[in-house]
């Protein structure tokens, strides 16, 4: 499923000539992977109370987005260390050179990965108690 994300987003920014493919795909997986994560911890508060977020650092929004940034940059980076380019070709090399990436499967099986967890999460964050 992952390497289907990264395949995804690889070709489709290799298509366009964007400077780095490899690093675009790796944080696609990362943020798909963060939204499993989220759902995942917004069920088990929805059933259980406990909440993983725990309470906020400050009452001012904008500080405690200064807080989390250097967690979300390690955990960013973590993703493009693991798509090295052995590990990228790897993957890339699984799909034949004619793939096409840009097609109505495709676009639906990439919302329903990415897109969906992130809105069943947000349901649930929103009834929570």
């Amino acid at each position: 499923m992952y390497n289907f994300i990264f395949n995804f987003f690889y070709r489709y920014h290799k298509r366009f000539r964007d400077f780095s493919p490899r690093l675009t795909a790796s944080l696609a997986v990362g943020i798909t992977i963060f939204f499993h994560l989220f759902m995942i911890a917004n069920i088990v508060t929805f059933f259980t109370g406990i909440n993983f977020a725990g309470k906020p650092f400050s009452q001012d929004y904008f500080t405690n987005k200064l807080y989390w940034m250097p967690f979300a940059m390690v955990y960013g980076y973590i993703f493009v260390l693991y798509y090295n380019h052995k590990r990228a070709m790897k993957i890339v090399n699984k799909y034949p050179e004619d793939y096409k990436v840009i097609t109505f499967k495709n676009i639906l099986l990439v919302l329903l990965i990415m897109i969906v967890p992130l809105l069943i999460g947000i349901q649930f964050l929103n009834h929570s108690h």
